[in-house]
């Protein structure tokens, strides 16, 4: 047992059993700062995240926003897979970018500006997805951006959660598939552990006792806050990575 991973793996489930997203999100800069591969990073934390998504989808489809959904399918899932194909651990540097837009976001309900800057941004819906899926391929982060778009959009607590778990369960799963076939088989099944059934287990506890006492003020309060954490991060990646 890897206590770095253990510990990664389990703030990380706690964070994407409220958001639908998180796991991949911060697992992935957190998982190579500390000197992980690429690859192995993704057959580690794919199934976790997906697995979480699973269950958060379970009596929750009809919250799902399709028309968004089926948007992210058309531009987003071909360029993850086109760009997962030729990714390496290299990472293409977009983390500064994509945190100020992030940290941007989570002022838009305290400042009319931002929210009218976001709202205009967000009419150019296909291009943001195509963009959400060049980074997704490339580094595993295009989470940042779904949350992004989502969570400026007027949907319940429910629905935001459904439908990035949703989107992010696609992308995922076609990460997981693409892997399949760029790496050897026996190769990624000897990945196979427990820490894929940790993130379930935790999901349960979240959902039971912590999830469903948060009304819809409070999620969105969390959410921003949340928005912010995700910018921190990433700009702070690049800085360290400097």
């Amino acid at each position: 047992m890897s206590f770095d991973i253990l510990f990664i793996v389990s703030i990380t489930s706690i964070i994407q059993s409220i958001f639908g997203t998180g796991v991949l999100l911060f697992g992935t800069p957190l998982l190579l700062i500390l000197g992980y591969d690429f690859k192995y990073v993704l057959i580690l934390l794919l199934p976790i995240s997906l697995l979480i998504n699973i269950f958060q989808l379970i009596g929750n489809r009809n919250e799902i926003d399709i028309t968004f959904y089926k948007r992210l399918v058309v531009y987003s899932l071909p360029l993850v897979i086109i760009c997962l194909y030729y990714s390496s651990s290299d990472i293409i540097n977009t983390n500064f970018i994509v945190g100020i837009f992030l940290m941007i976001i989570s002022f838009r309900n305290y400042i009319q500006f931002i929210d009218s800057f976001i709202k205009s941004l967000l009419k150019n819906e296909s291009i943001y997805l195509m963009i959400l899926g060049i980074i997704h391929g490339f580094t595993n982060l295009g989470g940042a951006l779904l949350s992004g778009a989502i969570f400026s959009k007027k949907l319940s607590k429910e629905g935001k959660r459904a439908t990035i778990a949703v989107c992010y369960f696609s992308m995922a799963l076609i990460q997981l598939m693409t892997l399949m076939v760029t790496v050897d088989r026996i190769t990624f099944l000897s990945f196979f552990n427990y820490y894929w059934f940790l993130g379930p287990g935790i999901f349960f506890i979240v959902e039971k006792y912590f999830y469903f006492r948060i009304d819809e003020n409070k999620y969105t309060i969390y959410s921003n806050i949340f928005l912010l954490a995700i910018g921190l991060t990433l700009i702070m990646k690049t800085i360290f990575e400097y």
